[in-house]
């Protein structure tokens, strides 16, 4: 994907020189995007469609494969359905190969790339997740009795996953393999309307567009027309040293002194903190001082424990730099974020 020189795009690429990877995010509830590429005629053509909103851009095959690519990630959900020909995902340390009518639908924050090798025609919708709360948590039928029935998407294993490791979200993704291709007319007619939809201002088009993620998904998980198959994704060697000091710091009160982690990762403490530098931007320690304050205000918002109480919990003799770390990071003092947590509870 590429949103570079396209004025009015939905679409926001973050790209640090010193980082191994690219970051994506969108300025809307949701995107639908479409790519295409034709190397005999050296063209690849992008499509960005949002509400009331339309782009184009074409540019040549030969100049795109030139660029250096980077794999990316993003804070929302991306689903990737091939429309002709074959794609490549790389996704974290591993090349999946989709044909057409497949389709992949990736967790927030797991590195992947499309790689187009040959003429290839995807669509992707890429979705916030307060977007499909909104389309998923009212999607029910009732039974004869009256009482309403959740109906279950894939993303409730998403939800769940991510909430057991809420700093580093679940390597989660999920492959829906086409049986039959006779059944990709019906799913290109549901993509074919939510275009239609997103063009128009009338009436009831926000329903219609989350009736019709909700009916494509329906179709997605009809195991007569789909094979599901819900993956881990193989870790690169860096990653997995990001996911071990994740653990352990998810574990324990107080940021690791160097000797525990190389005893955690196996590696050199000088390597550790490059590696951490490079994919979170920041020190071993700052990162380390990420769980502390989240832990500090679980205990501020679940627990009677005073602030001198929390402080020393967490190992901060400095009380002064225990408030400013603490306001970094959500913007007000500890005292302050507590007097918030009462309030909203009373409201309730």
């Amino acid at each position: 994907m590429q949103s570079e020189d396209m004025n009015g795009s939905h679409l926001i690429l973050f790209d640090e020189s010193s980082s191994v990877y690219q970051y994506f995010d969108i300025n809307m509830p949701y995107l639908v995007i479409y790519e295409s590429l034709n190397i005999g005629a050296d063209l690849m053509v992008y499509q960005e469609f949002s509400e009331n909103n339309r782009i184009l851009k074409e540019r040549q095959y030969t100049e795109f494969t030139q660029q250096s690519r980077k794999l990316h990630s993003h804070n929302f959900y991306e689903l990737t359905f091939v429309l002709s020909g074959q794609l490549t995902m790389r996704i974290e340390d591993e090349n999946i190969i989709y044909n057409q009518g497949d389709c992949c639908i990736c967790n927030r924050n797991i590195h992947h790339m499309e790689l187009m090798e040959q003429d290839t025609e995807i669509v992707l919708f890429l979705i916030k997740e307060e977007y499909i709360h909104d389309a998923f948590d009212t999607n029910y039928y009732y039974d004869r009795k009256g009482r309403p029935h959740s109906i279950g998407t894939v993303f409730d294993v998403f939800f769940s996953e991510n909430k057991k490791n809420p700093l580093y979200d679940a390597k989660v993704y999920a492959d829906y393999r086409i049986l039959y291709q006779d059944s990709i007319e019906p799913l290109l007619k549901i993509m074919n309307q939510m275009i239609t939809e997103i063009s128009g201002t009338h009436s009831g088009k926000s329903h219609m567009m989350k009736a019709l993620l909700c009916h494509f998904f329906e179709m997605l998980e009809n195991d007569s027309i789909y094979k599901e198959e819900i993956h881990w994704a193989r870790l690169s060697n860096e990653e997995q040293i990001i996911y071990q000091i994740t653990e352990a710091y998810k574990k324990k009160n107080g940021i690791f002194s160097r000797t525990d982690i190389e005893k955690i990762t196996g590696y050199n403490g000088d390597y550790v903190e490059r590696i951490v530098k490079r994919h979170t931007g920041k020190t071993l320690s700052a990162y380390g001082r990420d769980f502390l304050i989240q832990k500090t205000a679980e205990l501020l918002r679940d627990t009677d424990l005073s602030i001198a109480e929390i402080c020393e919990r967490q190992g901060y003799s400095n009380r002064y730099y225990f408030n400013k770390i603490f306001a970094e990071k959500y913007g007000m003092k500890p005292s302050e974020f507590r007097r918030q947590c009462y309030c909203s509870l009373r409201v309730r």
